[in-house]
């Protein structure tokens, strides 16, 4: 334990995988800790340099896990999502002093990912090598990262994305500004349609996302928890955004 009484990031000892003890060593460097109540943290880490343990990573993996890295065509879309994941895992297995090949993640019929009977919610998203994890006390929460420059040409997807008010405000903005604008407005959308637990099921512009605000969830997403997003201080070249329900009135971030 440390001294502020917070559980240091520890596994197990049942817990022998070299991949999972690196990355519990990794996360108590950067003063990863169990979330308390009310509380979440994000871990944003560069999964390349992990990609050498890929293989002991793959046996941390789920059966749906492991197919799902099983189809990825291009090997760094392969090693990025099992290094993730395993690490999404380990993180986990910290958290609720858990064997992190025996944490009962499942999803909801909509994706969502969840740790039943935890009090926990959960959200991984990865973008080229980056990887970003956030575990959070309360009742939701979603991540989204994304590389900038977009590889994709948000101006040709902005009328999806962006609502009248947002597209108005987009319109005012010189061609490079507008570029980030927009990449950073998908990154909140993103990761607020993941914490209602809808995704892009929900389109994108029917909803406003404006930082530090509370946003109610769609009609899509009833019974859902109203959330508050904001920004992260992600790497040079990458934007990223966290979505919290009401319940969890803060974050810290760890670079890995």
């Amino acid at each position: 334990m440390r001294g502020d009484g917070m559980q240091a990031a520890m596994l197990p000892q049942t817990s022998f995988s070299r991949f999972a003890h690196r990355v519990s060593a990794a996360l108590r460097a950067c003063q990863f800790t169990a979330p308390s109540a009310g509380e979440a943290r994000v871990i944003v880490f560069d999964s390349a340099p992990w990609w050498p343990l890929r293989d002991d990573a793959a046996g941390l993996l789920c059966a749906y896990e492991a197919n799902r890295a099983a189809r990825f065509r291009h090997a760094l879309d392969h090693d990025t999502y099992t290094v993730a994941h395993a690490f999404w895992r380990v993180a986990l297995g910290v958290v609720m002093n858990a064997d992190p090949a025996e944490v009962e993640l499942t999803r909801s019929p909509n994706g969502q990912p969840l740790l039943p009977g935890s009090g926990l919610a959960t959200s991984l998203s990865h973008s080229g090598t980056m990887v970003a994890v956030a575990i959070g006390r309360g009742t939701a929460i979603g991540v989204d990262i994304e590389g900038f420059p977009s590889r994709t040409s948000l101006h040709d997807i902005a009328s999806v994305l962006c609502s009248r008010r947002e597209a108005e405000a987009m319109s005012m903005l010189d061609v490079g500004a507008r570029s980030r604008a927009l990449l950073e407005l998908w990154t909140r959308k993103e990761a607020v349609l993941k914490a209602f637990g809808v995704g892009l099921r929900v389109p994108p512009s029917t909803i406003e996302v404006d930082a530090g605000s509370t946003i109610e969830p769609p009609v899509e997403a009833a019974g859902a928890s109203a959330c508050r997003v904001f920004p992260l201080a992600m790497p040079v070249s990458w934007l990223g955004s966290l979505a919290l329900s009401c319940d969890i009135g803060g974050y810290s971030l760890h670079h890995v």
